[in-house]
């Protein structure tokens, strides 16, 4: 049977007959030849194109890149994609050394990726002393509301599942107020957000809640998975990013096991391997991106920005999974490397969305800072509220000596701008109500702290005026959970960066290792 020409050879053939230099003449302006040999012409310029075309052929097949062609199912590609190529060179960055180490802008920022680890560097241990300070880690959270999206599979009441509740005499009291029964208020119910909100934000001040301690309850491997787990971010990634969803391959929960995939079959870690040269195609072999995983590059801004939060913020919950993760084996949470490579080397749009998150958060910090300098951060603790006096200053100098890292006023721009704002804020506002409907309660508290986080975050870059800032403050709305989760997710991210430096250095010590081992192996001269 013969074999059907290949693709390139079917191009060339197209190729070789419309841009042949005889036939793009006007058959009006050819000279006046008899039939017969205008009979000869036609035959003897077809059975040229017919050689050019087969000529294509035969190179094509045996090498399509001498023609510029590719063929990703008949021989892969020699080069990692730049997402792919990307995640290789994270891994292999060496400190002190520079190699391999990622360049150029973060997507959609004014931000290089040197530049944000090296910020990074200067306000991760501030965060981290801040995050343990009484009025940073305490907060109040609506952890029992009802799922208003879909029907429950139940929750998880493993030990790792569970929050643990803060004492209520722990609580400083100003902060404190008489539970109030909003149902008796028939209509005048006060609203879950306002205008200005990008998220449902829960008055510490009224309602229904519970105290919690953020540093006793560590967002880290809970073991939830499941059904449950997977609807959640796959909710959010299908009908809230604006027709943006890419391919899940992994528990989407993003808190459970990554042991069993989202169809129910058996997944284990995967090993990276020893040799530097063949990460970036073990990388290329274990990502989709032919599957939808990338955005697509004619997206709106506006929609970017939204979906690369949300996929930073799904990135960063993963990484944290993988940074303390629960080895059965030992009873000890500790960093799996092969966690963080099937997690994120799968899908590193990810990994470079985490990035985008931590810009994105230094410049609602940076546009905020007169007020965040002036907040009121007392708690009667004096130790505490000594070094949040201390502490804060440190953070709002790194972020401001780290200059323009976002131009806010480059969006919603336009006469659909006010429209395509509301869209925005509705969908975000969404994501609060998915948490809801997470079965852990653990990953419940954490996903909808950060979820407030970042929506604090676009609330002051989105909804305010670099104005409103300055002076006495009078037109701002924000609570006092809003500045706790800006700031508590500012760390977060902060620490799936400091993560991702483990996982490199980890990996870097696999090479030294086997280069080692094969250095002892070679025999004695």
């Amino acid at each position: 049977m013969p074999k059907k020409r290949s693709s390139a050879a079917r191009s060339a053939a197209r190729t070789a007959h419309v841009t042949s230099p005889a036939l793009a003449l006007d058959t009006d302006q050819q000279p006046d030849v008899g039939p017969a040999k205008r009979q000869w012409l036609w035959t003897t310029l077809r059975v040229a194109a017919l050689a050019a075309a087969a000529a294509t052929a035969y190179i094509a097949r045996d090498s399509p890149h001498v023609l510029g062609l590719s063929s990703r199912s008949e021989d892969p590609p020699k080069s990692p994609s730049q997402n792919i190529g990307f995640m290789a060179q994270v891994l292999q960055k060496s400190q002190g050394q520079n190699i391999c180490k990622p360049e150029g802008f973060v997507s959609d920022t004014y931000s290089d990726f040197d530049s944000v680890e090296a910020l990074n560097h200067r306000v991760a241990r501030p965060l981290d002393k801040l995050v343990h300070t009484k009025f940073f880690r305490t907060l109040k959270v609506d952890l029992y509301k009802p799922c208003q999206l879909w029907r429950t599979e139940g929750s998880c009441f493993q030990r790792d599942c569970i929050v643990q509740p803060l004492d209520a005499s722990n609580v400083p009291a100003a902060w404190c107020a008489e539970t109030v029964d909003q149902n008796s208020f028939g209509p005048f119910l006060r609203p879950e957000y306002t205008d200005k909100d990008f998220a449902i934000v829960n008055d510490e001040t009224y309602g229904d809640g519970l105290w919690v301690d953020l540093v006793e309850n560590p967002e880290r491997f809970t073991g939830y998975a499941g059904a449950g787990a997977n609807a959640v971010w796959m909710s959010i990634y299908q009908d809230n990013c604006f027709g943006v969803a890419p391919y899940l391959q992994d528990t989407a929960g993003g808190w459970g096991s990554q042991l069993v995939n989202i169809d129910g079959k058996s997944m284990p870690f995967v090993q990276p391997p020893h040799k530097r040269r063949e990460l970036a195609p073990f990388l290329e072999n274990l990502a989709e991106e032919d599957r939808g995983v990338t955005l697509p590059a004619d997206v709106p801004r506006e929609y970017r920005v939204f979906y690369r939060a949300v996929s930073g913020l799904h990135a960063s919950v993963s990484t944290h999974i993988c940074a303390e993760y629960f080895n059965a084996t030992s009873e000890q949470w500790e960093p799996n490397l092969g966690c963080f490579i099937s997690r994120i080397g799968a899908f590193p749009d990810r990994l470079q969305n985490m990035y985008f998150n931590f810009v994105l958060l230094t410049r609602a910090i940076q546009k905020m800072e007169p007020y965040i300098a002036s907040y009121d951060y007392t708690t009667g603790v004096v130790k505490d509220d000594r070094a949040v006096q201390r502490l804060i200053p440190k953070v709002l100098k790194a972020v401001r000596k780290a200059g323009l890292v976002f131009d806010d006023s480059e969006l919603f721009l336009g006469f659909d701008g006010h429209e395509l704002k509301a869209e925005f804020k509705e969908n975000f506002r969404n994501i609060s109500r998915i948490m809801d409907c997470t079965g852990c309660e653990k990953c419940r508290l954490w996903g909808k702290t950060q979820t407030l986080g970042l929506a604090t975050a676009l609330k002051a870059l989105f909804s305010y005026p670099d104005r409103a800032f300055r002076g006495r403050f009078t037109s701002l709305d924000f609570k006092r959970n809003e500045v706790v989760a800006l700031i508590t997710t500012y760390f977060q991210f902060s620490r799936s960066l400091d993560a991702i430096e483990m996982f490199r250095g980890m990996y870097q010590n696999i090479v030294t290792d086997w280069r080692a081992s094969q250095a002892s192996q070679l025999p004695d001269k």
